[in-house]
């Protein structure tokens, strides 16, 4: 064997040594036989008792955090019982806008936080995330921004729907009152109010399909 052979050789079998990094699948359901999956069915039987068992991934559902690598803090967090049937009127808007194409449960980025993890993340001391009533999503593009706000001008006042966005496309939706802010948590910078509303109208109609 020659000399690149032989390195090929090594770095192959270097390479076949490392196990590949799981998915949140995956993770998922290494964590689903840890200490802190204690309760799971518990919580699974409160959300199919409701009618919203099946609108998000609980391996979604459970995500913490988007930083929960940073805060070194779990991937999936169960909420306490006591709190569990507070996410089920967001569940059930959200399952609204699945219905619509405009948010995908599999897109669900943190919902319920301890607070902890909640401090790492950057979150309000008041955050809905605290009580799980909230999730956060990435939105597969910008295109549905316009649709994600005629939906929160017309039906989010009897859903009482909160709508924030962080980007276009990362935004939060919780149902503790009809309200929407942009990236400053402010009400006049969200892409559902005033010039910024209109400009994402406008690019939304205009953007090649």
């Amino acid at each position: 064997m020659g000399r690149a052979g032989l390195l090929l050789f090594v770095v192959g079998s270097i390479t076949a040594c490392i196990p590949s990094t799981p998915d949140a699948v995956r993770r998922y359901q290494a964590w689903q036989q840890s200490a802190g999956a204690q309760g799971l069915s518990g919580y699974e039987r409160t959300l199919a008792d409701a009618g919203v068992g099946d609108v998000v991934p609980m391996h979604a559902l459970l995500r913490s955090s988007r930083r929960w690598q940073a805060c070194e803090a779990p991937e999936f967090l169960l909420p306490p019982p006591d709190r569990a049937a507070a996410i089920v009127p967001t569940l059930r808007l959200v399952a609204q806008l699945q219905a619509m194409g405009i948010v995908e449960g599999g897109n669900v980025r943190s919902g319920y936080r301890s607070a902890d993890v909640n401090r790492c993340s950057g979150g309000s001391s008041r955050s809905r995330h605290l009580l799980n009533n909230a999730l956060d999503f990435d939105l597969a593009d910008d295109t549905r921004v316009a649709a994600l706000c005629a939906f929160w001008r017309t039906r989010g006042p009897s859903l009482a729907m909160g709508l924030g966005f962080y980007t276009p496309t990362r935004i939060h939706i919780d149902t503790a009152g009809h309200r929407t802010w942009g990236t400053d948590h402010r009400r006049g910078t969200s892409l559902c109010v005033g010039t910024a509303g209109q400009s994402v109208t406008r690019t939304s109609r205009t953007r090649t399909p």
